[in-house]
């Protein structure tokens, strides 16, 4: 485990952060994954902070009129550029505040997972030979991280439209999901394929067609496909249990982190843990195949194109 030592003091317990949510207030906590994201959407954010920001100044040593701000940048990991989305200052007077941030990520900016940070820093320069006294505008005293994943289970694996006959695969079938080996550390992104038969006339209508119905059904369809195989998969394999806290490849998705994350978005109930829903689902799998799938049903809320 990594430790990132600050050469300045920082504050302890001055700042007490709420967890992000969807919308507003009453919206729902940002989950861990977002299924249903796609690129045309942007997303709206919403987080209230508790600051003693006197308290802040105090415990770094700094004067007490320094001037502090609190902001929120994100990044996609697919490009890395850094956007800021919400910035307040805290002028010298400033000694307890509550900050309700409101932010919008433009979606056309997002792809791939979204890191959120939250940070309070110096706004100017302060003038004190004080040993471990941050002195630089933007020193950071204190800060927090959030990450969501986009484009929903379809956007995390890649697809590949082919020609079944040539693959000699089931001529007639819609797709396939390819997953190599059974290793749930390997990053997700190069362990799945998914192939659409372009042989199938509806596949290839449907890799024709803008939002059309009947491809909406289809690409519905093939979500619960994947989440039934991806979970199904790992209900039966007991290797998967043996995969502690499942992390991340270089910040790509582990095989186990999609699955944990299909899991907690789809399948827990709203009070369990992931490791508590997929000990109910494999006994539930075991029991009652058809009743799993259903289940997956549910979860996803298929058909989408119905419930929208």
């Amino acid at each position: 485990m990594s430790v990132h030592a600050w050469p300045y003091r920082r504050p302890v317990d001055r700042v007490e952060a709420q967890p992000w949510r969807t919308h507003e207030e009453t919206g729902e906590r940002l989950p861990a994954a977002l299924p249903t994201w796609d690129y045309g959407t942007d997303l709206k954010l919403y987080r209230v902070v508790h600051l003693d920001v006197d308290g802040i100044r105090a415990d770094c040593g700094l004067p007490e009129d320094a001037p502090l701000y609190m902001c929120v940048r994100y990044w996609p990991s697919t490009s890395q550029i850094r956007y800021s989305g919400f910035e307040v200052a805290f002028a010298g007077h400033t000694r307890q505040t509550v900050v309700v941030v409101e932010m919008v990520a433009e979606g056309a900016n997002l792809g791939g997972y979204l890191t959120i940070e939250t940070l309070v820093a110096l706004a100017e320069d302060i003038d004190t030979n004080e040993p471990f006294v941050p002195r630089r505008a933007g020193s950071i005293l204190w800060n927090d991280q959030a990450r969501v994943h986009l484009e929903g289970a379809g956007g995390l694996l890649p697809t590949a439209p082919v020609s079944f006959r040539e693959a000699q695969l089931p001529p007639d079938a819609a797709w396939y999901v390819s997953m190599d080996g059974g290793d749930w550390h390997q990053a997700a992104m190069g362990s799945l394929l998914v192939l659409l038969n372009t042989d199938n006339p509806m596949i290839q209508k449907a890799l024709e067609a803008d939002k059309d119905e009947a491809a909406t059904l289809l690409w519905d369809t093939l979500g619960v496909d994947v989440v039934t195989d991806l979970v199904g998969r790992a209900l039966d394999d007991d290797a998967f249990d043996e995969v502690q806290d499942p992390s991340e490849i270089d910040g790509d998705l582990t095989m186990a982190g999609l699955v944990r994350a299909l899991v907690r978005t789809y399948l827990a109930q709203p009070t369990e843990t992931a490791s508590v829903a997929i000990k109910r689902l494999r006994d539930q799998r075991r029991g009652d195949p058809s009743k799993f799938r259903a289940q997956v049903q549910s979860g996803v809320g298929f058909p989408r194109g119905a419930n929208r």
